[in-house]
């Protein structure tokens, strides 16, 4: 038995000393490259949650502009609104006077018209040829008089 573990050391005892050194060094290599990919993991990741709590704000911030903006254009909108109202107000007050006094002066136009035609009527059936001498005596002696009509 001693010379067959004899036998087994001195010829196999350094091929399994090699495979085991090899082995060692294969292992300790995955173990470092292991190692330094964790470290790399650990780092992508440590960047990854600033990253994500950098994009957070970012997106508060954003939602903060984003309701001033509206909070602005709203109150732009209400302003113009407000400035329309009045001015439709405004024209329709000038309008509705602008017809009003049309309305008027069509009903003067009519009235005087329609004076016009009954003071014609009445002159044609009421004025005899002695008024119309009285009328030019009485115009003639205002004039001689300096008065006037």
């Amino acid at each position: 038995f001693a010379l067959f573990v004899w036998v087994l050391v001195h010829f196999a005892g350094p091929v399994l000393k090699k495979f085991f050194a090899d082995r060692a060094v294969t292992i300790r290599t995955a173990l470092s490259r292991a190692q330094s990919a964790f470290a790399e993991a650990e780092d992508l990741a440590n960047k990854a949650a600033a990253r994500m709590a950098a994009l957070a704000a970012e997106l508060k911030k954003l939602a903060d502009e984003l309701e001033e903006e509206t909070a602005f254009q709203v109150g732009k909108v209400a302003d113009l609104a407000k400035s329309t109202a009045e001015r439709i107000h405004r024209d329709t007050e000038m309008s509705s006077s602008a017809l009003s006094e049309a309305a008027k002066r069509r009903v003067r136009a009519q009235l005087a018209e329609s004076a016009t035609s009954m003071a014609s009527d009445l002159i044609g059936r009421n004025f005899q040829p002695s008024d119309q001498g009285r009328l030019i005596n009485g115009f003639m002696d205002q004039l001689g008089s300096g008065d006037r009509p």
